[in-house]
């Protein structure tokens, strides 16, 4: 019976209700049997004995049922009844009435219903105990002939036992209340532990998978964009190249959109502001979408609004890939017709603009009725017409948390077989105030990238450490017509000793890289008592610009970041940005 009750009260799947019912019910019988006991010791009636003997009886009979039968829920109910309507107004009759210590009792059943019931139950049996108090304790003034009288001694032996007894139960009761807190509190801190750790796994892995997934696409558009700056390229091979760039950064929105849609899951999304221009933005946009749409017999058509600022304020990249995911979704329900993108823009006031992205198609439409679950992960709106299409079911999922981590409206409408409209407003920063004017984005020759030095510096030395030779490759072919000398390094080993012999303008290091990262190899440069490049500056090249990562960049030392995949135009932005003026002709 005690392993039993000790079993019970160790089950982590009990709850706390069920635990204080057992403790309760095992100190109450104890007391039971304790007053039985003092009962017969003092020469109480035997009809005061015998009631309190058959208490004790049903009492037991009770509690060893639903201990044995895992019927405490039941068993409650059961016990809490056996208290207000026949326990105690037996024992207020039979042991004194209000001069023994059924008034202790009666506090006690007040203390059991409330620790043991819940909801409409313990209501009940709180208003029917107070009934019963009520109604004893009247019939006893009027009626004292109905209470067996104790004598002096007996009331005040009863009265003291039974209130020995309820301290003992508070005692014990409290107490244990105090361990399951501290357990709970243990068990609390435990999980919050694992949880961290998760978070870090979970950390470690978005960034690992983020890195060995980009350094291949950074290669496939670092190439082909090497491919498109040759001159004397055929119209065809510039079409074929035009089309590979722009599936692989569809590619790349696709390996975005799951890498993302984890790090929400995890809550580990953040946003990075930067200054974008809005026509490149939608230039690369429709770079992407347009073969997509014109292979599927689609007329993709982009209007712009003309008195957009020329440069904004904001996550370019998040922004893209919620214009992306809508638009690839018109793109995938619409057989024939058109799909539009249209941005319009209205004054914010303080120096910001709210731009209004709608994203609108001829497609197949959606139910009103799936509408409210539109953008509910892994769904998509009547499967059993679009079995066929192809899709990760997060496109609208991450644009719905996209826009709202970024204080934007996400709305959408559409007429069932005849099309959809998806709106986007964005409230964002100006920086260059200076209207967009007219161009036509979907034009081949205005979406075709151009292809600008910038710069030359032939007497400027830059070092770039990566650990795959083929990125390595493709940032010295993308940085070739700049004149730079450039060295490379394929590990931080390597960096380490090309350092101490010579000493560059600017170095460009890899932060994941065997045996030493990016991060050790940038602490060790700066601490090289023989080396040459202790006070240049250092960039960081990275697939993970998170703000966690970014303060551990700035934390670190580093003068800034590129993230990958990194393109020409970013390569010689940000040397410019860095080498010595000078140098730079």
């Amino acid at each position: 019976m005690i392993k039993k009750i000790k079993s019970l009260l160790n089950d982590p799947d009990l709850d706390f209700q069920s635990k204080s019912f057992v403790v309760l019910s095992s100190i109450a019988l104890i007391g039971l049997f304790s007053a039985l006991i003092s009962g017969f010791l003092l020469g109480q009636s035997l009809m005061a004995n015998l009631s309190v003997l058959i208490e004790c009886l049903l009492f037991t009979g009770i509690f060893l049922w639903a201990v044995y039968r895992n019927r405490i829920k039941t068993a409650m109910i059961l016990i809490s009844f056996f208290l207000v309507f026949v326990f105690l107004p037996s024992a207020f009759f039979s042991s004194g009435g209000a001069a023994g210590g059924t008034p202790v009792w009666f506090m006690f059943s007040s203390l059991f219903i409330i620790m043991t019931l819940s909801g409409k139950p313990k209501i009940i049996f709180l208003i029917s105990d107070v009934i019963i108090v009520s109604v004893c304790w009247w019939i006893g003034y009027t009626h004292p002939e109905t209470v067996t009288e104790f004598t002096r001694t007996e009331a005040y032996f009863d009265s003291y036992l039974t209130l020995l007894i309820v301290i003992i139960v508070m005692t014990l009761l409290i107490s244990y209340q105090a361990l399951l807190f501290r357990r709970e509190n243990d068990r609390v801190n435990k999980q919050k532990k694992e949880i961290e750790e998760l978070s870090l796994s979970q950390k470690r892995f978005f960034s690992s998978m983020s890195h060995e997934i980009r350094t291949p696409i950074n290669t496939i558009l670092g190439l082909n964009e090497v491919i498109l700056r040759q001159e004397g390229l055929s119209d065809e091979i510039k079409t074929d190249a035009g089309n590979i760039q722009g599936a692989g950064k569809m590619l790349l929105a696709i390996i975005n959109d799951i890498l993302d849609f984890s790090k929400m899951e995890a809550g580990r999304m953040d946003i990075v502001p930067v200054d974008y221009r809005i026509k490149d933005m939608l230039s690369d946009i429709a770079n992407m979408i347009d073969l997509r749409a014109r292979e599927k017999g689609l007329s993709f058509e982009v209007n712009l609004d003309p008195d957009t600022p020329s440069v904004l304020w904001g996550d370019e990249i998040r922004i893209k890939q919620i214009i992306i995911n809508l638009l690839n979704n018109a793109v995938k329900y619409t057989s024939s017709g058109t799909v539009r993108l249209e941005l319009q823009s209205e004054n914010a006031g303080d120096n910001r603009v709210e731009l209004i992205i709608c994203v609108s198609d001829t497609g197949i439409g959606i139910r009103q009725e799936v509408i409210p679950t539109l953008f509910d992960a892994f769904k998509r709106a009547d499967q059993e017409r679009n079995r066929y299409i192809e899709g990760t079911g997060l496109g609208l999922s991450i644009v719905k948390q996209l826009v709202d981590l970024m204080g934007g409206e996400v709305s959408v409408e559409s007429v069932y077989g005849e099309g959809t409209t998806f709106t986007v407003q964005l409230v964002q920063r100006i920086v260059d105030p200076k209207p967009v004017g007219e161009v036509d984005i979907t034009d081949r020759e205005v979406m075709q990238p151009k292809f600008n030095n910038m710069f030359t510096a032939p007497e400027a030395s830059l070092l770039i450490v990566d650990d795959s030779k083929m990125n390595l490759i493709v940032e010295e072919k993308l940085l070739r017509g700049t004149q730079i000398m450039v060295d490379t390094a394929v590990s931080g080993a390597d960096a380490l000793e090309l350092t101490r012999k010579k000493r560059y303008d600017v170095i460009l290091m890899d932060h994941f890289m065997p045996k030493m990262d990016g991060l050790e190899c940038f602490e060790k440069i700066r601490s090289q008592i023989d080396g040459k490049c202790t006070d240049i500056p250092i960039v960081v090249l990275t697939a993970n610009a998170e703000a966690e990562n970014r303060e551990m960049y700035e934390k670190a030392g580093f003068d800034g970041y590129i993230i990958k995949p990194v393109s020409g135009s970013t390569l010689r932005e940000a040397l410019i940005r860095y080498l010595p003026k000078d140098k730079i002709k």
